[in-house]
């Protein structure tokens, strides 16, 4: 389970996917149970399990916003400023060529509609 908290990845999925769906469909079971005559039950669905749901949402999403910066605060510290804008202008250089050279190769290739260039 550590390894899953470390990830900001799976702490989206849990924090802003899963457990709200989970706690909106503990609401609505809450809800129907009241509805039908369960009152009880319908009562702790509300009022127990989807607030479970909430703050184990905002418990995620707090969790996720720390290790993001965390992460962000280990890259910072191990760049100086001149290497960040030297490696961020190293990524759009490769990133331009690779535009280019596909923009090149489409201009090369005949029609795809069947018709030569003459």
């Amino acid at each position: 389970m550590k390894d899953l908290t470390r990830r900001p990845e799976t702490l989206f999925l849990f924090g802003y996917m899963l457990l709200p769906l989970l706690a909106l469909v503990s609401v609505a079971a809450g809800v129907w149970s009241v509805i039908i005559g369960n009152r009880i039950l319908g009562i702790i669905l509300i009022v127990v399990v989807t607030q479970l749901f909430v703050w184990g949402s905002i418990w995620m999403i707090g969790k996720r916003k720390r290790l993001l910066e965390e992460l962000d605060g280990a890259i910072d510290a191990s760049m100086s400023d001149e290497e960040a804008i030297n490696a961020f202008n190293a990524r759009e250089a490769l990133e331009i060529e690779a535009r280019e050279r596909e923009a090149a190769e489409r201009a090369a290739d005949p029609k795809e509609d069947g018709t030569q260039a003459r």
